[in-house]
């Protein structure tokens, strides 16, 4: 995890804009945490990133323990919303070591990173067993993933040469990481990128019971500026499409990234 936090202390502004450009994630995402987190709530946000999340959940009424591995990315959180009294912890740390999990018992948590680092399938399982056992019973966990046909076309885009690296293209259809291809361009490192199939049989492994899956950009998904293209009305159209419709399969296939909604099974 060196290689991670590293890059993200290095590219904390990119990070920053990254939800400006992609302007579905958070519609969507909050689609869910609107029908399963209540004022009041103990929430855990791991790898809050810069704390575009946070802030929002804050001003929700949730109270609010936040984690990341980058010491960038947490004084910049810590300047959106360091001062909130609903904010109950902090700690800057590897998630799958952190004593965060155990300062309270969460209504609900947030892994919409880690996932994307661990190209060991043993850590992925690992990070949603601990979340499990820092749930309530009746509490709630939201996963990013990041898609591999979306991986791949952007690969097309930025290192059509990849076809033809023997650890390119190729290795990463099959494996869901590489290190000529995606990782050959600058904005990735220590990527993992699964296919949708892969993940309910992921989270059952870890006790847990999926509820919704989700594509977070639906048919924009590598193709973001067709929509920041459209005349406001028509973005606010395309925009209910894809939260109307996108735990639709072929939304979910199109997508550049993944949500799951699970909670702990009975």
């Amino acid at each position: 995890m060196r290689r991670v936090k590293e890059y993200y202390d290095t590219h904390v502004a990119f990070e920053d804009r990254r939800l400006d450009k992609n302007v579905f994630e958070l519609p969507v995402t909050f689609r869910y945490i609107d029908k399963y987190i209540r004022p009041g709530d103990n929430v855990l946000d791991v790898a809050c990133g810069t704390g575009k999340y946070a802030l929002q959940l804050l001003e929700r009424g949730v109270r609010l323990g936040l984690n990341d591995l980058s010491d960038k990315n947490m004084e910049l959180t810590m300047q959106r919303v360091g001062s909130h009294p609903n904010l109950i912890h902090t700690a800057t740390s590897n998630a799958l070591y952190s004593d965060i999990w155990d300062r309270e018992l969460w209504d609900a948590i947030l892994i919409l990173g880690p996932l994307y680092h661990m190209t060991e399938r043993s850590d992925r399982v690992r990070i949603l067993k601990r979340a499990r056992h820092a749930l309530k019973k009746e509490g709630h966990l939201f996963l990013g993933f990041m898609s591999r046909t979306a991986g791949l076309l952007y690969g097309v885009k930025n290192n059509p040469e990849g076809i033809q690296k023997s650890f390119g293209a190729l290795q990463f259809w099959y494996t869901g990481t590489d290190d000529q291809f995606i990782e050959a361009t600058k904005w990735f490192i220590n990527a993992y990128f699964s296919f949708p199939e892969e993940i309910e049989p992921l989270v059952r492994e870890a006790g847990l019971e999926p509820l919704h899956l989700a594509g977070i950009e639906g048919i924009f998904g590598e193709n973001m500026e067709l929509f920041h293209g459209l005349d406001d009305t028509l973005k606010q159209d395309w925009m209910n499409f894809i939260i109307d419709h996108c735990e639709d399969i072929h939304m979910i296939q199109t997508s550049k990234h993944h949500l799951c909604v699970c909670r702990p099974e009975a």
